[in-house]
């Protein structure tokens, strides 16, 4: 929802003659005494337009009681005066307890001035500040501008952000539904340039809301849904990198082992083919040289093309590892790797060394 920067401007009306506040005394020279035709304002009036004035907890402020200027701004706008951040407290001293944080970029509303204490409502947070930890009256004008900036709303319940303005890009965090940040720059692309505390990275526009606004103060309440939520979410990363590198070591395993296999068959390159045969020196047919390479690592394999394609786990050629079964209708040989395979290939040719993509493959199926 877009903020828009109000100010308001000094209205203070003006009684003419004298205010009798109750329980003070005022002595009436006889020149002063009023005609019978003079109208005295009754002492209870004039505690009643105190009362007013009193109404919405500024005591000792009438100068906040503006209104709406020809422009649509208030005078009673004030700005954060810190480095970094300053806590707002539930009553005007640093001992008691805090309410929230005023960032260095906030904006707030002034309801009470207290001494060297400011009251102040900044986004929902509300309480005190010290009056020197504000831009007020003239100086908050003179700032206002330095405060505008756009902040991106996001509107999905995770959105990641990125090092780059494609989905490409590794992921540097994650932020959550309804949670504000500063866009940092022009867009690139439908990418946002966003700064998540001290992070820094892209967001794409289709998943926030960009508008120019003011930022507001954190309560306590919101600080502590934002650290869970950021902690969850780096939580999830932390674990979705620990099952990709697991996953990593898995496929490294399969790889090592699996090149065992691979540098075992290569032995036999150059050996006959034999249709029916299954020995690795005399001759084995595609299927035969498969089965034998395998049982010299304990895992027994069926005698057939046909049966091989439903054995281990299927997995997709573009994920195959060295000593996967690459089975093609009527033929079957080991992947290894570079797109290749080691196979028995034909009575001309021997065992031999040929593309994994020489003819459709029907599937691709993993043992180890």
């Amino acid at each position: 929802m877009k903020v828009v920067s109000v100010k308001q401007k000094l209205i203070l009306s003006a009684l003419t003659g004298a205010i009798l506040i109750s329980g003070s005394a005022m002595t009436v020279r006889a020149e002063d005494k009023p005609s019978e035709d003079t109208q005295i304002l009754p002492v209870a009036g004039i505690e009643s337009v105190l009362k007013d004035c009193y109404k919405e907890d500024v005591k000792k402020n009438i100068d906040l009681y503006l209104v709406q200027d020809d422009k649509g701004e208030y005078l009673n706008r004030a700005f954060s005066n810190v480095s970094d951040y300053v806590y707002i407290r539930s009553a005007p001293d640093e001992t008691s307890d805090w309410t929230g944080k005023l960032y260095s970029n906030s904006a707030a509303d002034v309801l009470e001035y207290n001494d060297d204490w400011t009251k102040i409502r900044s986004g929902s947070a509300e309480g005190y500040v010290p009056a020197t930890s504000l831009f007020t009256g003239k100086e908050a004008e003179e700032h206002a501008g330095e405060y505008e900036q756009n902040l991106a709303t996001v509107t999905v319940d995770v959105l990641n952000v990125r090092d780059g303005q494609n989905t490409s890009a590794n992921i540097v965090t994650q932020v959550t539904a309804d949670q504000q940040y500063e866009v940092t720059g022009e867009a690139v692309n439908g990418w946002y340039p966003v700064k998540v505390g001290e992070t820094a990275g892209w967001v794409f526009g289709d998943y926030v809301n960009v508008e120019q606004q003011y930022c507001y103060a954190e309560s306590k309440e919101e600080e502590e849904k934002r650290i869970a939520a950021e902690e969850a979410a780096k939580a999830a990363r932390e674990a979705q990198k620990q099952q990709e590198a697991q996953e990593a070591a898995v496929i490294q395993a399969q790889a090592s082992s699996g090149q065992a296999v691979i540098d075992y068959a290569c032995q036999f390159i150059g050996n006959p083919y034999v249709w029916g045969g299954t020995s690795l020196t005399d001759g084995a047919d595609c299927s035969g040289f498969v089965q034998s390479v395998y049982a010299h690592f304990g895992i027994s394999l069926p005698r057939t093309t046909w049966d091989m394609e439903s054995v281990g786990t299927p997995v997709n050629y573009e994920e195959a590892v060295p000593g996967d079964i690459v089975l093609y209708d009527g033929h079957v040989g080991l992947y290894m790797g570079d797109g290749n395979i080691v196979n028995a290939m034909n009575e001309a040719d021997g065992i031999g060394v040929c593309s994994a993509t020489y003819t459709p493959i029907i599937t691709v199926r993993r043992v180890l």
